[in-house]
């Protein structure tokens, strides 16, 4: 990992870039003025003559004077607004001829620009200018739903630029949502990163932007390793959706307002632990480093109020395990596929795939160490361990 404070007198700039398979993506780091004129410049070596913007109506309006004047510099620029709830945009004629894109937003604003095309089909140069850390960390990064089978070709991003002043709106609340991409490439990939991003994560979620810069050079030298070989997130980069599918399942049980954003990630990564814990891959050490590493971010230790074990473990059983787009299952039928670890920075392998089957009595059990009163007791582990596998420490 890149130092995370860099020398007081100069603001945060990094250069990275990301080689997915035949596929180049330039990524910017910045803070200040000085990426203006870099937007600028990637516009204008698209050959468009005009611009589209895709945001979202609460985008602040900040966000939108820092980078329409640098567009308007090439030519006249439209704004829309991404419908809520998005409607399917991959079809018809949606983008005019010459026109490039600007992905302004969240993590939905960058995944529904990849669905733009022209009238015959073609798909408009795209830059990505991503407003929130979770999607500077995460989706911006990401080159594997360019290529879904059936949506055509589709360029690189001609850029990606994540500039940290738009963080300055966020409040810490959304800035310790947004580290839940660094805990995870830690735990799952770069586990020699460990010390040095917890002794810099802060459970109150301010953060200087030297800081900042530091977790989103790891995570693009993290996600540039793993893509590298595997564009598609396929291989080996499935190890990027670690947590996700339980994340996935906890977001669509919660009630409203008892799950803060990005604490279903983290809590998602302990609750794979655990699940990994009692099927005897992931030892006892293995899962209290998630567990401080979760806590040092500030996420949640239990299940937010109002839902159950079974409530998650039947989302999990309807949807889908892994990546790929959800597919109906009858409930309680079949194992779910999940990320495991075998250890820090090991992903388990089951017949040289990333994706573990993982039984329902297992995954209950997991939930149920983080439900409020049904939690094991200290002790209890070895109990549970009949559950799975014998556990490592007592082969």
């Amino acid at each position: 990992m890149c130092p995370t404070t860099p020398a007081p007198t100069h603001e945060p700039a990094l250069d990275r870039s990301l080689q997915a398979g035949p596929v180049h993506v330039p990524v910017r780091v910045r803070h200040g003025a000085g990426a203006t004129t870099e937007l600028t410049a990637a516009v204008r070596r698209t050959g468009a003559d005009r611009t589209v913007v895709l945001t979202e109506p609460t985008l602040p309006a900040a966000h939108l004077d820092r980078v329409l004047p640098p567009l308007e510099a090439v030519g006249p620029v439209e704004v829309r607004p991404l419908p809520s709830p998005p409607r399917d945009t991959a079809r018809g004629p949606v983008v005019p001829d010459g026109a490039a894109v600007v992905a302004l937003g969240g993590t939905r604003v960058v995944r529904a620009a990849d669905r733009l095309a022209r009238a015959d089909g073609t798909r408009p140069p795209l830059l990505r200018l991503p407003t929130t850390l979770r999607a500077m960390s995460d989706a911006a990064l990401s080159v594997a739903g360019l290529a879904r089978p059936g949506s055509g070709p589709h360029p690189a991003p001609v850029l990606v630029l994540e500039r940290l002043d738009f963080l300055d709106t966020l409040d810490p609340g959304a800035l310790r949502a947004g580290v839940c991409a660094v805990v995870r490439d830690v735990l799952a990939a770069v586990p020699g990163s460990y010390d040095q991003v917890a002794g810099r994560l802060r459970s109150d979620g301010r953060y200087a932007p030297g800081t900042l810069a530091g977790f989103l050079s790891l995570c693009v030298e993290v996600r540039a390793a793993l893509l590298a070989y595997d564009p598609l997130e396929t291989g080996p980069a499935t190890v990027l959706h670690y947590g996700r599918a339980l994340a996935r399942a906890l977001r669509a049980t919660a009630r409203p307002g008892t799950l803060p954003h990005g604490a279903d990630v983290l809590l998602g990564l302990l609750v794979a632990a655990r699940a990994a814990r009692l099927s005897g891959l992931l030892d006892a050490s293995g899962e209290q480093a998630h567990t401080e590493l979760v806590e040092r971010a500030g996420g949640p230790r239990s299940l937010p109020e109002g839902t159950t074990a079974d409530d998650v473990l039947a989302a999990l059983v309807r949807g889908s395990s892994g990546h790929r787009p959800p597919r109906q299952r009858t409930a309680g039928t079949g194992p779910v596929r999940l990320v495991l670890l075998d250890g820090l920075g090991a992903p388990h392998r089951e017949r040289g795939r990333v994706l573990t089957p993982v039984a329902a009595d297992i995954l209950r059990a997991a939930l149920q160490a983080f439900t409020p009163g049904q939690g094991p007791g200290p002790g209890q582990d070895r109990a549970l361990m009949t559950l799975g596998r014998q556990a490592p420490e007592s082969r």
